[in-house]
């Protein structure tokens, strides 16, 4: 048995059924271990949670950072953060799920470090939507940070409806979300 299975069947439990739901007995059993045997792997189902939480949130950033560090105009990186997201999305459904909605059941030292990650990502959209405000191609609102989280609540909120099996693939539905993203943003 190693740490990546054990990960792996904890990930699924939390994605299906939740943390607060799911036990050291409940993932035992997912991976053919006996409770007991499971605290040689691993310290606890939050260290489970923290590692999920914090792949799932660096999986975005590792992909949106090169994006809003460009030199490309403002629309342009938006509608590529967009698109972006959504293959990630695409590709770690599951994670997503856990990482965007169950990180505040983390508690002390995790959920601050956790809450710092979702900063950074917050930060990325603010600064791609400042750049078109000074740009010009962004009209400026009242709030900056409000802007940013509108578009970063239609992006983590798409985990609880994108299907991987329905009538867009995740190109067109991440072009789908950047149209109507972008356009809510434009003068």
């Amino acid at each position: 048995m190693t740490f990546a299975e054990i990960y792996e069947a904890a990930l699924t439990l939390f994605s299906e059924r939740t943390f607060p739901v799911i036990g050291m007995r409940d993932i035992s059993e997912a991976v053919g271990l006996r409770p007991g045997s499971l605290y040689a792997h691993i310290n606890s189902k939050e260290e489970l949670l923290e590692k999920v939480v914090h792949d799932g949130i660096t999986n975005y950033l590792d992909e949106l950072r090169p994006i809003a560090e460009s030199n490309d105009p403002a629309p342009e990186r938006m509608r590529a953060a967009i698109r972006a997201h959504v293959k990630v999305l695409a590709k770690t459904l599951a994670q997503t799920r856990v990482a965007f909605h169950q990180w505040q059941f983390l508690g002390g030292d995790a959920q601050k470090e956790i809450v710092g990650l979702r900063k950074q990502y917050e930060n990325i959209f603010r600064r791609i939507y400042r750049d078109g405000v000074q740009e010009g191609s962004f009209r400026e609102a009242r709030s900056e940070r409000i802007a940013a989280l509108a578009v970063i609540g239609m992006l983590t909120s798409a985990s609880e409806w994108y299907d991987p099996e329905g009538a867009l693939g995740a190109d067109e539905f991440g072009d789908a979300l950047a149209e109507a993203a972008v356009d809510g943003l434009l003068p």
